[in-house]
């Protein structure tokens, strides 16, 4: 803790009457003139910086509880503090700017030093001196108040001869003691430099969720927010139990000359420390529990590698007993200050399927869920217990309403299918231990699993990017909900183009299935695309082999730093401006802008050239004039309204990918030959965390497509009707298309820089892979210039999303012949296998 935070705190009282808080701007002018910043005082309080920003400004949020009471201690303090040091200036006016307040005087210590060298210049002293200073020659200031001794310039509560010093008694002067004097200013202590940050912290975080079915507890929270939970910092798993990380020693800087003013404390910025995970007392017993029968008893395994007896005979005492913190204590943190902590997961094994009487399979029952007549639903619903609007199927959610708020369960029945095998592999093999370690640690990573890994992706935007916040009603004299901006708070229409075509605003246009016109749609998609054979070159057919490259996480590192409209969609029907500023669809006609025919079209996701006008997202609009084309548009749907809504879900799914592979021993720190002989092992590393692997990948990539959720066609739907997904603020397919679009365009940006560069050409793109002619197996030699350097703006080898690694190779025989066919290279170069002899 920071030297002037802890000495302070150790001069408060912790008892007595607390003050009450001073209005919105005397909150901020006492912790500024006291010389602290927001994360000084944070610190102090146990919050977040940004925390004590939302207690400064209008409208008013207070703290609740010890958290409130240490803050107006605090604010107290400062006040007292404050008003002793103007009091004593107006007295004395030499002691301007130079009078500190005791508690504070650790980062103001070089400060003092400097001014008490100042007045120590107009006051020449002798170092052989033997003046004494005689009773009633001095004043001793209020208690708590210092100023800096003229001598010495150490703090000193004396004032002699209207300066403050230290004193000099005959008494001391008989015993040997020192005299300070001015000639002999201690230099100031090594000032300690931070250590360096390392990418990969050794703790894992909570990772809370905000579920749909708690939007009536924040509709009309009833209480003020709680003080946030103490920052902590993603970083590896493990597969036991990790102790926290030593911090990295300090390295020390030189000392500085004493006549150097340093920087107000107010810009001192303090120095980082590894963070350490903390869990709430609440959730001491991780997130998530797997039920399974051991020894004829129901057993709850949980993350740690403990099991504990569950003494439930029906899930309505399951979801009891899993509430109930006198006997198990699960769930996690949030991840936001206006989010919600993240409910208990409980995962029911096949065992446990049969223990509480449940179907073993869901195939036959009615829309893959209990019907509302089953024995287990009318039990839930007689104790008192509901349901959401999915009811009782792979994941079924479970609350009851307690004083005023919903306490949540969430299940997960594994016989079910609850866990897919596209992104969780075969969990059958799998001890319920196991099964826990590998749950809970995805938990931690990215976030408790809400249903498939798309609707935890979905979830984990909200959790990061809560839509609303308490907000205080004067008029009500409560808090009430009110919306954050920069969030997704409001269901808002898509515009025509970017709509789908079961929509009703389509529907309503064109009720045929199939009869809309291709140009009426928005169609930002991923580019799969074959050159023709006959424009593959000679001296290309010459190369020995053909070498593919995929972009790792394309459609994730797209989301970075990526304006996205969070508001309505505004029409603009006559010839707009384009605007790269501004989100949205625009309605042009780029089939005129010349691409050479050895790459794909960046317009299109065919790779072929438009036929005229159509709707195109705004970074494909934004490229077509990186290249030089000269654009106009007919109409516009823009968002003016917008930000970086999923930077946050770009960072904490990176960096749950990076930590995952580090323990796969995939680092970022490897030489590109050292990277490629990683990434080929490392699938034959840990089973359970290549299947966290393959989770945290799916979860991108299906959260993504999560915003432009389609109807289940299998569920007797009417074309043209609304489905369940219209109704979430999270369904934004002009979000999905910025995307998209962001990702395809930032791709052939980089096979163009290799092919003006390099003289590289593609033969085949699928998605995020792309083919080369090569003379060997290596990428390597592909990413060069003719310099021997890496192409600049062209691909990278890394592990970092947006960063390409090796997908295959093969010959270039194998290639041609393929090409001949119309096949794409890009896709069958990973396995050729499953490619047909030749």
């Amino acid at each position: 803790m920071d030297k002037a935070v802890e000495s302070l705190l150790t001069q408060l009282p912790d008892e007595g009457p607390v003050p009450p808080l001073p209005p919105v701007p005397e909150r901020a002018r006492l912790r500024e003139e006291w010389g602290w910043t927001k994360s000084q005082l944070g610190e102090a309080l146990g919050v977040a910086r940004e925390t004590v920003w939302t207690w400064e400004k209008e409208p008013p949020r207070s703290p609740r509880g010890k958290t409130g009471q240490l803050y107006a201690r605090l604010l107290a303090h400062f006040a007292a503090q404050l008003a002793g040091r103007a009091a004593l200036a107006a007295s004395s006016p030499a002691l301007s700017g130079v009078v500190s307040v005791e508690v504070n005087a650790a980062p103001q210590e070089e400060n003092a030093q400097g001014a008490a060298l100042a007045l120590s210049a107009a006051l020449p002293l002798a170092a052989d001196e033997t003046e004494f200073d005689a009773p009633g020659s001095w004043d001793e200031l209020p208690e708590g108040v210092v100023g800096p001794c003229v001598r010495c310039g150490g703090s000193t509560s004396y004032l002699v001869d209207g300066l403050p010093r230290h004193l000099y008694l005959e008494a001391a002067a008989r015993a040997g003691a020192p005299r300070c004097d001015a000639r002999s200013v201690p230099q100031p202590a090594p000032v300690p430099q931070p250590a360096p940050v390392p990418e990969m912290p050794a703790t894992v975080p909570s990772a809370p969720s905000q579920p749909d079915d708690r939007e009536a507890a924040r509709s009309e929270p009833t209480s003020a927010p709680e003080p946030p939970e103490p920052d902590n910092a993603p970083g590896p798993i493990a597969a036991e139990p990790q102790a926290p990380a030593t911090p990295a020693p300090r390295a020390e800087a030189p000392a500085r000359r004493p006549a150097a003013r340093p920087a107000p404390a107010s810009r001192r910025r303090p120095a980082k420390k590894p963070a350490v995970k903390t869990v709430a007392p609440e959730h001491a017993d991780g997130p998530i529990a797997v039920l399974d029968i051991q020894d004829a008893a129901l057993t709850a395994y949980l993350v740690d590698g403990r099991a504990v007896p569950c003494p439930a005979r029906t899930i309505q005492a399951l979801a009891a007993w899993a509430l109930d913190k006198n006997r198990i204590r699960l769930g996690a943190g949030k991840l936001h200050d206006n989010g919600f902590d993240q409910d208990p997961l409980l995962i029911l094994t096949a065992s446990a399927v049969a223990y509480f009487d449940l179907p073993a399979h869901l195939e036959d029952q009615e829309g893959l869920r209990l019907p509302a007549d089953h024995k287990i639903v009318k039990q839930l619903t007689r104790a008192g217990w509901e349901l959401t609007k999915s009811g009782f199927g792979p994941w079924p959610r479970i609350f009851k309403r307690l004083d005023g708020r919903r306490h949540c369960v969430q299940l997960a029945v594994v016989p079910w299918r609850a866990l897919e095998t596209r992104a969780w592999g075969d969990t059958d093999h799998l001890s319920a231990e196991q099964l826990a370690r590998l749950l809970g640690s995805y938990a931690d990573l990215v976030i408790t699993p809400r249903g498939t890994v798309a609707v935890s992706g979905e979830e984990l935007m909200t959790a990061l990017r809560p839509p609303t916040k308490a907000v205080w009603n004067a008029q009500e004299n409560r808090y009430v909900s009110g919306k954050v901006p920069g969030t997704l708070h409001t269901v808002v229409e898509p515009a025509p183009c970017e709509a789908p075509d079961e929509h009703p605003l389509v529907a309503a246009d064109y009720p045929d299935e199939g009869t809309r016109p291709a140009s009426e749609a928005l169609d930002e998609e991923a580019c799969i695309w074959v050159r023709p054979v006959d424009l593959v070159t000679g001296e290309e057919r010459a190369r020995s082999h053909v070498v593919a490259l995929d972009v790792t996480m394309a459609f994730l590192a797209a989301c970075r730093r990526l304006h996205v409209g969070t508001g309505p969609a505004v029409h603009r029907p006559r010839n707009p401006d384009f605007d790269p500023d501004l989100p949205g669809s625009w309605y042009l006609d780029l089939s005129h802008v010349e691409i050479d025919p050895r790459m794909p079209n960046p317009f299109t996701s065919s790779g072929l050239r438009p036929e005229g006008p159509a709707w195109y997202a705004t970074p494909t609009v934004e490229y077509a004039v990186e290249l030089g084309a000269h654009v106009r548009p007919l109409e516009a749907w823009v968002r003016e309204v917008h930000s970086p809504y999923l930077q946050p879900w770009y960072e904490r799914l990176r960096t749950a990918y990076l930590t995952t592979m580090a323990c796969l021993g995939v680092t970022a720190d490897l030489g590109d030959e050292e990277f490629l002989a990683a990434m080929a092992a490392h699938k034959d590393g840990d089973p359970a965390l290549v299947t966290l692997l393959n989770a945290i990948k799916a979860t991108a990539k299906s959260g993504i497509g999560k915003l432009r959720q389609r109807p289940n066609l299998g569920l007797d739907y009417i074309f043209g009707e609304p489905w369940p997904a219209l109704s979430r603020k999270t369904w934004r397919p002009d979000i999905r298309a910025m995307i998209l679009s962001k990702a395809r365009t930032n791709m052939h940006r980089k096979m163009w820089h290799l092919a003006t560069t390099a003289n590289l050409w593609p033969l085949a793109v699928n998605t995020d892979c792309v083919v080369y002619p090569c003379d060997g197996l290596s990428p390597i030699p592909v990413l060069l210039g003719p310099d021997g350097q890496p192409v600049r703006g062209g691909f990278r080898i890394g592990i970092n999303p947006g960063s390409v690694k090796h997908q295959g190779s093969q010959t270039m025989e194998w290639a041609v012949d393929l090409l001949t066919d119309g096949v794409n290279i890009a896709n069958e170069i990973k396995d050729a296998s499953l490619v047909r002899a030749a």
